[in-house]
């Protein structure tokens, strides 16, 4: 039979934990423990009952035993698992709330980044013809910048919040190159190819006037360097024509281009089946509409928008884009001249910090890794570049 300690231990687990103290202290009569019983409800009354019949149990297993039942050891592992319950929910409330605060903080920072992108844009056409290379780079940097930071916050951050800041950040890509293409038009030009020397690709571009009282206003001239319009040739630049020049290179087929030096940078446009080799840009690289062409470039940012089936050979300082690419495969920078690390030193480049794998690309917002791009496998890498 069990003993009056026994049968307080029972009602504590059917009363619930109102009479916790009492029923541990002090024995309850039956008249105490009929009231106790009235306060419930038919559902808790059954929810208490049940627990109060696995008690049982152990109370009975523990009377045919000769190992006496240790209540207050008991007891004591209740109240410790009811704190550890309390604890959890204490820190998960705290996750919780730290949490919403990164989250708070974070579409702070970002709409304080976005309004000054726009605001840079906005400002674009107010800004001096001569300054407007300078002010894009500005604004990509700022890009560039932002896009990094969003990455960095997807671990706490939700998929519709990266998704949506994806789309914001294309939408300020696509305005200010679109903007770019309208306030700074490429310059097409041709040149004749000397015999036996390396074809010098400059153009000058017409000197604009403006009538003003019957007087005439002349700019000064304004030089473009780059490659158009080539079939089948081995097209070379020195160091002295590359030196902080904006370099075009535009709708060549099946030729080889070979830059060795820094320009400040490099666009490239409706290239297929070429393979183009540069040294480190200062700035940027942008690249559209390359097909079937191995690209062997260095540069502080890329740009890439509109090719397929290109390898592209690659340094990058900060993350590259790419937007509506198909069929792109990247392995790391291995073009090697003389002179070479003179020109990183002088583009302020470290050739050992190379993330020619942060690749972002805007047509695909999802956290698995783009079907659009790929690694080189390295026994598929080109390694000597003199052999191709």
């Amino acid at each position: 039979m069990i003993g009056r300690g026994a049968r307080s231990l029972f009602w504590l687990a059917v009363c619930g934990g109102t009479s916790y103290v009492l029923l541990t202290v002090i024995p309850q009569s039956e008249e105490q423990i009929n009231k106790l019983r009235e306060k419930q409800n038919p559902q808790e009354r059954k929810a208490s009952e049940d627990k109060a019949r696995s008690f049982m149990n152990i109370l009975s297993s523990a009377s045919h035993t000769d190992k006496p039942f240790n209540k207050l050891n008991f007891l004591t592992q209740r109240e410790t698992e009811r704190q550890l319950n309390v604890r959890k929910k204490k820190d998960t409330k705290g996750s919780t709330g730290a949490d919403n605060e990164k989250l708070e903080f974070f579409e702070s920072l970002f709409a304080e980044k976005r309004l000054y992108i726009e605001n840079l844009i906005e400002l674009t056409k107010s800004v001096p013809i001569d300054e407007l290379p300078e002010h894009f780079n500005l604004i990509l940097k700022e890009i560039v910048t932002l896009q990094k930071y969003v990455a960095a916050s997807n671990i706490f951050i939700r998929n519709y919040d990266v998704e949506r800041c994806q789309n914001i950040l294309q939408d300020l890509t696509l305005k200010s190159k679109r903007l770019e293409d309208e306030l700074l038009p490429k310059k097409k030009f041709s040149f004749k190819n000397r015999a036996k020397q390396s074809p010098q690709a400059t153009s000058i571009k017409p000197k604009s006037t403006d009538v003003v009282d019957n007087k005439i206003k002349i700019e000064p001239d304004k030089i473009t360097t780059g490659f158009f319009d080539k079939r089948n040739e081995t097209l070379t630049l020195s160091s002295t024509d590359l030196f902080q020049k904006d370099i075009t290179l535009e709708n060549l087929e099946s030729c080889t281009v070979i830059l060795k030096g820094t320009p400040s940078t490099l666009h490239l446009n409706r290239l297929n089946d070429c393979k183009i080799f540069c040294g480190p840009v200062s700035t940027s690289v942008f690249a559209e509409n390359c097909e079937n062409s191995t690209l062997v470039i260095a540069c502080q940012q890329l740009r890439l928008h509109g090719s397929k089936h290109t390898d592209i050979y690659l340094y990058v300082t900060s993350r590259a884009i790419m937007e509506d690419c198909s069929d792109i495969s990247v392995a790391p920078y291995n073009w090697t001249y003389d002179g070479i690390a003179d020109d990183f030193q002088s583009a302020s480049f470290d050739s050992a910090a190379n993330n020619w794998t942060s690749i972002d690309d805007f047509n695909w917002l999802n956290r698995k890794h783009s079907p659009n791009w790929k690694v080189i496998d390295e026994s598929n890498r080109v390694t000597d570049w003199n052999l191709i």
